[in-house]
């Protein structure tokens, strides 16, 4: 017998972020500030019990490696004799920003959990999303916010338990432009210049946006966080500084990418010359099951 669990996760976007390092996987991660996308990842788990238990990943109908949502199925599932197969669909690109590997371990976990009518409790599920990733060094901060839907401040770091996020309900349209080449989270937090430039201001930036935590406040610490990190390349500042006539825009941390909000049409005549764009809204409601 096949049983089989569905769950959809939001992405996210992080405008400015500080690091955060704790030897205990639960403790770590990130401050910050950042919102939901009404893109994310679906994904489908099918179980079946075998006498050789196996996990088989799909990104896209692409056989894929995956090695954060294996993490995610081993933790929930043991040593449990299943042939277990994870079908993950996006239409988001992996690598910019974009809370991809988030999205996909934390649908995976909720999927999972649906199919197997574990029955495990929302925050054991979210905890085991947020230490595969952290682990994996794929993120750090998306795991939590995107269980919770809207824009987020990252007061302390980690996974439920011992996480500080504010959730604030945004009704807006956004768009999603990719600018440039893949930039792997991991290769950043393994510099130590760029994470301590990134702690300083980042820590600066979750202070003044928690004395003003406005949707517009977001994108203009964004863009100061990028400046003050050198974390976006040229194209990328030359694109926020171009669309500020019709609206607002910041780097998606991490990727050659940003997001922005405004006229939409004057927008995106703008960033389609440049990159390739998505258009969604911020989500309000969190991972769920389908």
């Amino acid at each position: 017998m096949v049983y089989q669990g569905e769950a959809f996760c939001p992405g996210h976007v992080t405008a400015f972020f500080e690091v955060v390092e704790n030897s205990d996987p639960r403790r770590m991660g990130s401050r910050g500030a950042g919102l939901c996308l009404s893109l994310g990842v679906r994904t489908v788990a099918r179980v079946r019990e075998a006498s050789r238990p196996s996990i088989e990943t799909f990104v896209n109908e692409k056989r894929a490696r995956a090695d954060v949502t294996r993490s995610v199925v081993t933790s929930l599932v043991g040593s449990e004799r299943y042939e277990i197969k994870i079908l993950s669909d996006s239409p988001l690109p992996v690598a910019q920003g974009f809370g991809v590997s988030a999205a996909a371990a934390l649908s995976t976990a909720l999927a999972i959990d649906d199919a197997l009518s574990l029955g495990r409790p929302r925050e054991d599920l979210v905890t085991a999303a947020h230490v595969a990733e952290v682990e994996a060094r794929t993120g750090l901060g998306d795991v939590v916010p995107a269980s919770m839907g809207g824009m987020d401040l990252r007061l302390e770091p980690g996974a439920p338990g011992h996480a500080d996020v504010r959730k604030f309900d945004v009704d807006e349209d956004l768009l999603l432009a990719v600018l440039g080449p893949e930039m792997p989270t991991r290769a950043v937090l393994q510099d130590a210049r760029k994470v301590a430039a990134i702690s300083r201001s980042g820590g600066a930036c979750v202070r003044d946006f928690a004395r003003e935590p406005t949707f517009e406040r977001l994108f203009d610490l964004g863009n100061r966080f990028a400046e003050e990190t050198d974390l976006a390349g040229v194209r990328v500042r030359e694109v926020t500084r171009a669309i500020r006539m019709f609206g607002r825009g910041a780097m998606a941390m991490l990727g050659n990418s940003v997001f922005a909000t405004g006229d939409r049409d004057q927008l995106a005549s703008i960033l389609v010359k440049v990159g390739t764009v998505l258009r969604c809204e911020v989500e309000n409601k969190g991972a769920h099951v389908v």
